[in-house]
């Protein structure tokens, strides 16, 4: 943890704090462990849903230049200098890294869980190609936004041949994902067979966020003030995909399909981060 502090002068003042951490553990909370494999505990332990590898916030206050014994406009009338003066402008920069990624292939092959809390699928895919940590990338498509542009989902060549019989629809999928070349990258475990593919394995995309404030005070007495104020929250309007900061237990937390045998596997359900005015008042004393 790195902190650096800005003490008060000539109007600014600031706060700047990075964070490196890593958080492991078997459930993110006091909650029921479900177990991927009940022989193999060790499987259960992974990055949890509220670990982010960098933080970065940043913060600051700055008194405009303006008005009596300021640089700027200190000889105006005084009907200026009172509209000019005591005007402070705010904000809070942050950067956050992705939430951690369970990839998914939720057919119960084995201990016949497929949720727990929060209601994610236990079961993962069987690696068998190259699926790097950092293979994310946001991209917007015509109709949607993805987060593995150029992965295709196919039918397993495994099981290309296998035939239902007397029109049985069996838990197996056949279901594989691919690179833009066509390669094999993940698979379906078969059944009795905990997917080779470890749990939080991918990085989603990082939250940046950009509040403001700016903050005009008009002092009417020796004892009593009026202040107006604006207050803004993300006003870049960036929106940020990947993690529902709003999500209960018993609701998916992720607003992305990880599952690899959904059609939308990849896709992002939802965004988070519309720009928002907050207009007040309020009279000091």
């Amino acid at each position: 943890n790195l902190q650096v502090t800005k003490r008060l002068s000539q109007g600014f003042t600031s706060q700047t704090s990075y964070t490196w951490s890593r958080t492991l553990g078997a459930s993110d909370g006091d909650t029921v462990l479900n177990s991927r494999d009940p022989k193999n505990r060790a499987l259960d332990k992974s990055l949890v849903n509220y670990h982010r590898t960098h933080n970065f916030t940043s913060n600051g206050t700055y008194e405009l230049p303006f008005g009596p014994g300021r640089r700027l406009l200190g000889n105006a009338p005084g009907f200026v200098q009172r509209l000019v003066e005591r005007w402070q402008l705010g904000g809070i920069f942050s950067w956050t890294s992705g939430v951690p990624l369970t990839i998914t292939a939720p057919v119960s092959t084995i201990s016949q869980l497929t949720s727990g809390t929060p209601a994610l699928p236990f079961n993962t895919p069987n690696i068998v190609g190259n699926f790097p940590k950092n293979i994310g990338k946001v991209t917007k498509l015509s109709n949607a936004v993805t987060y593995f542009p150029g992965l295709q989902q196919i039918t397993d060549p495994s099981f290309a041949g296998v035939t239902l019989q007397n029109g049985l629809n069996g838990q197996f999928s056949n279901k594989a994902i691919t690179d833009s070349q066509g390669r094999l990258l993940l698979t379906n475990p078969s059944p009795g067979q905990v997917g080779s593919l470890g749990l939080m394995w991918v990085e989603g995309p990082p939250h940046v966020g950009l509040d403001m404030n700016l903050i005009k005070r008009v002092r009417i007495t020796e004892t009593k003030e009026f202040e107006f104020r604006v207050d803004t929250v993300n006003v870049l309007n960036h929106p940020n995909f990947g993690f529902n900061t709003n999500r209960d237990t018993q609701n998916n937390p992720y607003l992305i399909n990880t599952n690899i045998n959904s059609p939308d596997f990849g896709r992002f359900t939802d965004a988070q981060g519309s720009r928002r005015f907050t207009i007040g008042a309020r009279l000091n004393f």
